[in-house]
């Protein structure tokens, strides 16, 4: 069932990629970065280093690793459409 489920997310992914292009991969790069830095304020809104910083701290890593994928799928799209 997750096999199922990944490959529908990557064929719906892989159509909006085609739909829509540059504008589909810079929204998520563009929401990515909001979120990292919704993530960042709240940090910094933090009066002390509890456990509760973790779970922002791991968020904002995985929100940052997602950014950099997004960022890696744009260059690859330039790439084939400047061949």
């Amino acid at each position: 069932m997750i096999t199922e489920i990944l490959k529908s997310a990557s064929g719906l992914d892989t159509w909006l990629g085609r739909q829509f292009g540059r504008p589909y991969h810079a929204l998520l790069g563009v929401g990515l970065v909001v979120e990292i830095a919704q993530r960042l304020r709240e940090l910094a809104e933090r009066k002390s280093w509890d456990l509760g910083v973790v779970p922002t701290w791991l968020a904002t890593l995985l929100f940052v690793a997602l950014l950099l994928h997004q960022l890696g799928e744009l260059h690859e799209h330039a790439t084939r459409r400047g061949r």
